[in-house]
């Protein structure tokens, strides 16, 4: 049991040097952020049953005794179990049982940390899928994309997903600053459909009534036309990302900061 609870404090040091590097880095995902911070606090901690390790001699000696009945001692009679002797052995087993559970348990909510690690969104790969695979996605999925997307570029996901009453924007978010960001997506099966003028009119519309300096995103693996482009360039009133910015930004890796330069204003 010694043996397992030093291992568990090796493990438990290896985490803490873990999540102590992964905060140190360049961390830009909220999501993964936040997860590295909960899982941080659930380790470092030692049991409260350690110390008892210092009379782990003493404990092996009485354990070695109670299973040797012919044991001899001073005297050359056989053993015979005095009442000090049965207290200490209750003490010392009492001691270990509580010992073996805690070790237990103690490994066990190690184990439950690396399998979070592994299995949830702090180890998962930035986003990056290419355009074939945009142009298959269901709407809802391209919507989840996008807000992935932001996440991984350091934005918090404030709402995903439109509905009644979204006001044109399938994701707001918020950037490191606190200024909102509102997207719409436009998702065309195959990439074969195009952004109009009145796209883009209605998510302003609803970003000026969310907060006069929330950022109008509209995101398509399609066309934008004419009209759309003119009306979102006229006052810098909206940002356009179209096949090819979405790529940049998707496919390559590129933060959404560095898509929409000569898209606006700096």
């Amino acid at each position: 049991m010694q043996q397992c609870d030093d291992e568990a404090v090796e493990i438990d040091d290896v985490l803490i040097e873990f999540f102590e590097e992964l905060m140190a880095g360049d961390l830009k995902s909220v999501r993964r952020r936040q997860e590295a911070e909960r899982l941080s606090g659930q380790i470092g901690v030692s049991p409260p049953y350690s110390p008892g390790w210092n009379s782990v001699d003493e404990i092996s000696e009485t354990f070695a005794h109670a299973s040797s009945p012919l044991l001899r001692v001073e005297g050359g009679s056989l053993f015979r179990p005095t009442a000090l002797f049965v207290k200490r052995y209750a003490e010392h087993a009492t001691f270990t049982r509580t010992m073996r559970k805690g070790v237990i348990l103690w490994l066990d909510a190690l184990w439950e940390v690396v399998m979070d690690a592994l299995n949830g969104p702090l180890l998962q790969e930035p986003t990056l899928m290419d355009l074939e695979g945009i142009d298959e996605l269901h709407h809802s999925q391209f919507e989840q994309l996008i807000a992935d997307l932001l996440d991984r570029d350091g934005y918090r996901i404030i709402r995903s997903g439109g509905g009644a009453g979204d006001m044109g924007a399938d994701v707001l978010a918020a950037d490191p600053l606190g200024r909102f960001v509102m997207v719409q997506a436009k998702h065309f099966t195959g990439g074969g459909g195009s952004v109009g003028q009145p796209v883009v009119q209605h998510l302003y519309g609803g970003a000026m009534a969310t907060h006069p300096s929330t950022l109008p995103v509209v995101v398509t693996n399609g066309r934008l036309t004419g009209g759309a482009k003119g009306w979102a360039a006229e006052d810098f009133r909206a940002r356009l990302i179209g096949r090819e910015e979405l790529q940049r930004w998707a496919e390559n890796g590129e933060s959404l900061e560095s898509v929409l330069k000569g898209t606006g204003p700096a």
